[in-house]
């Protein structure tokens, strides 16, 4: 199975996110919108992992948690890369980047027996849109500069879900596989 972990995110938070979407998605830019249902905050990607991989991710999330609940806002947009034309539309993390960095080096460490490689460096985000075509990315960035600062909403970090991720046609489909308390 295609799999990630990640940390679920409020309905609030998931519909302010959805009203900045349709806002940017009036500028020419092609952009495929993350559907609210798979707006989170990911953690780590894995990728394919088979069943007993999948036990023993499990463990590693067992491993990582024990620092504790923690709340983080949801705050301002932008783009990566953060110059030249924009691949990805995201939303910002702070207040709380912090835990979510420290939870993530943790889960980095646990799961790197594992052969599981190392994120270059984990910046704290939702991704909200990947951009197909860089025509119009000009106006895109324009837009996603003048909510820079906008404030969509606090969440608070309980528990980290391991998702499946289900490639279809429509875009991809998430499903809770198991969840680990913090």
């Amino acid at each position: 199975m295609r799999a990630f972990i990640g940390i679920e995110v409020t309905d609030e938070v998931r519909a302010a996110l959805t009203d900045a979407q349709k806002k940017l998605a009036r500028c020419p830019a092609k952009v495929k919108w993350v559907r609210p249902a798979n707006m989170h905050l990911t953690l780590k990607f894995l990728g394919d992992v088979d069943e007993p991989t999948v036990a023993r991710v499990k463990a590693a999330m067992a491993d990582a948690a024990g620092g504790g609940p923690f709340a983080f806002a949801v705050r301002g947009l932008g783009t990566f890369p953060p110059r030249g034309a924009p691949r990805v539309v995201w939303a910002g993390v702070s207040g709380g980047a912090d835990a979510a960095t420290k939870l993530q080096a943790r889960l980095e460490d646990a799961l790197r027996p594992m052969g599981f490689e190392k994120e270059r460096s984990f910046v704290p985000h939702l991704t909200i849109g990947r951009v197909k075509d860089p025509k119009g990315a000009r106006e895109l960035t324009a837009m996603v500069e003048c909510d820079a600062g906008t404030k969509f909403g606090l969440c608070t970090a309980a528990e980290m879900v391991l998702f499946e991720s289900t490639l279809t046609p429509q875009g991809a489909i998430y499903g809770a596989v198991a969840r680990q308390a913090l």
